[in-house]
């Protein structure tokens, strides 16, 4: 949880106060709210938390510089604007089966490399992705069959950017949830690898410079806040030593901390396994896991993989309402503003699991 995550805990100022989140709370619970409440219970909150998911919209209201009521305002201000993004978007829909036609997952996955990959020693979701790996060729003719999707469909964006979207929702709503109830925890941060190896010029040529500007425009509302840390391997070096050094002084000091620019294999590896276990790690990081993803030698999504293929058997239907069932709803006078336990909980399904139950120091602290 933001509370509890070591790298902010270095910077409390930044940290919205509790009376803060407890302001949030209350003014949520007015009738002109209605709406914007029922889509913080129903779609937007991770693992049905209220305080927790109302904490990163307060930080970005605090990101504006408002303090006090002025930050509950602005973190409903917030949460309106992930609610109208949403919509627009029609992300409710995303993980049911959304306008992705047959094999769109296949054909994402073998241009645009990318995977939900097991947690690292913090509890956290690992999301990777090997951006010099993305088959240009392939990607080029897949945004342009996105955009002929999105004319057919009358979709808001390319279907490229709304499928990132869906995966960023699966990562939300069904890994983070999981994690959640497996771990007693609020799961609500992840940690990104992105490995930039092979990575050149062509790259910026090409529909990659648009993706992930339309990705960054979308993601930010619908998902704040939930990223621990990023690991960016394989950088130049004089991008590492010399580049990042003057970028990050624009950025904010968390942000700053939050990523790591490792120019060399051995650097690398090195802070993989200070944050991974070994097991956990893929051979091709220099690693130990062996999954059948990573037996495979290519990133295809992880347990985004599984929970497709799931899908496609009619499975998922219940996985999902398993996962809505299972939500917390945390009422504004709570007594605990950080797990968002209550006795409206329900026993965590066990179809939900991601990954194989396993013994990890900080499982039993609390978010």
């Amino acid at each position: 949880m933001l509370r509890t995550d070591p790298i902010v805990q270095k910077y409390p100022q930044y940290l919205p106060t509790e009376e803060e989140v407890s302001l949030t709370l209350e003014l949520i619970q007015r009738p002109e709210h209605k709406e914007l409440k029922k889509a913080l219970i129903e779609h937007i909150a991770i693992a049905g938390c209220l305080p927790s998911s109302l904490l990163r919209f307060c930080w970005q209201a605090r990101q504006d510089k408002k303090y006090g009521a002025e930050c509950a305002e602005g973190a409903l201000g917030w949460l309106a604007r992930c609610l109208t993004v949403r919509v627009k978007l029609n992300v409710d829909s995303l993980l049911d089966n959304g306008p992705f036609p047959e094999k769109w997952m296949e054909k994402y996955m073998s241009a645009m490399p990318i995977s939900f990959h097991r947690t690292d020693k913090q509890g956290h979701p690992v999301m990777i992705q090997r951006l010099g790996n993305v088959d240009l060729e392939a990607f080029k003719l897949l945004w342009l069959e996105g955009e002929e999707l999105q004319a057919k469909a009358g979709l808001a964006v390319n279907a490229v950017v709304l499928f990132h979207i869906r995966c960023m929702e699966y990562l939300t709503q069904v890994v983070m949830g999981a994690e959640s109830r497996k771990q007693g925890r609020v799961v609500d941060r992840m940690l990104a690898v992105m490995d930039l190896e092979g990575v050149g010029l062509k790259h910026l040529n090409s529909p990659l410079k648009a993706f992930f500007s339309a990705v960054a425009q979308n993601s930010t509302p619908l998902f704040p806040e939930i990223l621990h840390a990023n690991l960016v391997a394989n950088v130049p070096w004089i991008v590492a030593k010399a580049g990042w050094p003057i970028a990050k002084s624009f950025l904010h000091p968390v942000t700053q901390d939050k990523f790591c620019m490792l120019s060399s294999s051995a650097e690398f590896k090195a802070k993989l396994l200070e944050l991974m276990a070994p097991e956990d790690i893929p051979p091709y990081f220099g690693g130990k896991c062996t999954c059948e993803e990573c037996a495979g030698g290519a990133l295809r999504g992880g347990s985004l993989w599984d929970f497709e293929q799931s899908r496609r058997r009619g499975e998922a239907a219940a996985t999902l309402e398993a996962a809505a069932a299972a939500k917390v709803v945390q009422p504004p006078n709570g007594n605990d503003h950080s797990t968002g336990t209550s006795p409206m909980r329900q026993p965590p399904p066990q179809s939900l699991e991601i990954t194989p139950p396993r013994s990890r120091g900080g499982d039993t602290e609390k978010a």
